[in-house]
């Protein structure tokens, strides 16, 4: 693929976004409400640590501020997912429904034009929710912003392969709604507690199948303490899952069966 046609492909992913935020925002009172009700979800989600962390100051060294940066990590990934690709968390319904038809009618890429077909407007929440604790995180400077710009794109592609893949077994299973419902919120719930609370199988598991591990633990150790090999690891996962990703939907692809739905939106 030419740089020009990546440079296609971002524009029209803003173009799209910009217009499904834009069709949101007629409704401005149901859009805010949206967009406010999942920042105080997050602000409760993050109280209960502050309690926890009042009574315990350290968990194996994992601090507060640790968690905050974890949380401002995490949402600001999961905000560019559901943002910008929201439409790869309904895959599944699509491939059970034969709503995939509509895809196939247009040249660009299926699982592109797919993904960003649907913007999650609460999401706009987290992302506002992450810009705010991201500044109580501890010290903050120039370097830090810029290290943890730098961690959450390979931890949003990450996070986005990973719905893609999940989503993606109803090519073989038939009906598989919940069961990627129920690993996207096993993933996310790893992703909120304080890491070092994790030992064992369930470290084995969040290297492996739920990779929490990529998404925020090593991007958060990352933005704490910079290291070359260790940010080479990150992006050669979020490469590695990316490409297993886009392999395995157009794999899937070729099993769909129409559901004899082709027609052109006006």
């Amino acid at each position: 693929m030419s740089q020009s046609t990546v440079a296609k492909y971002f524009s029209l992913t803003w173009e799209m976004t910009k217009i499904n935020i834009l069709s949101a925002m007629e409704y401005r009172f149901s859009f805010w409400m949206l967009v406010f009700g999942m920042i105080v979800n997050d602000i409760g989600l993050l109280f209960i640590w502050v309690i926890f962390f009042q009574r315990f100051p350290e968990i194996n060294g994992w601090q507060f501020q640790d968690t905050v940066l974890l949380f401002s990590l995490s949402t600001m990934a999961f905000a560019l997912v559901m943002v910008f690709g929201g439409g790869a968390f309904e895959i599944s319904r699509k491939i059970r429904q034969g709503e995939l038809d509509y895809y196939l009618s247009f040249p660009k890429n299926i699982l592109w034009h797919c993904s960003i077909s649907k913007t999650d407007i609460s999401a706009i929440g987290d992302f506002l929710f992450s810009i705010i604790i991201f500044f109580f995180s501890g010290d903050i400077s120039l370097s830090k912003i810029g290290l943890f710009l730098l961690m959450v794109l390979p931890s949003a592609a990450i996070l986005f392969s990973f719905i893609v893949i999940t989503q993606s077994l109803a090519f073989w299973v038939g009906d598989f709604e919940d069961g990627a419902y129920n690993l996207f919120h096993a993933l996310l719930g790893f992703s909120l507690y304080p890491q070092s609370v994790f030992h064992g199988l369930l470290k084995l598991l969040m290297f492996t199948l739920l990779p929490a591990f990529f998404i925020v633990t090593l991007p958060v150790e990352l933005v704490k303490n910079f290291s070359l090999l260790n940010f080479a690891l990150l992006v050669t996962v979020a490469i590695g899952i990316t490409i297993l990703a886009v392999k395995i939907f157009f794999a899937g692809l070729k099993k769909y069966e129409s559901g004899n739905l082709i027609n052109v939106k006006s």
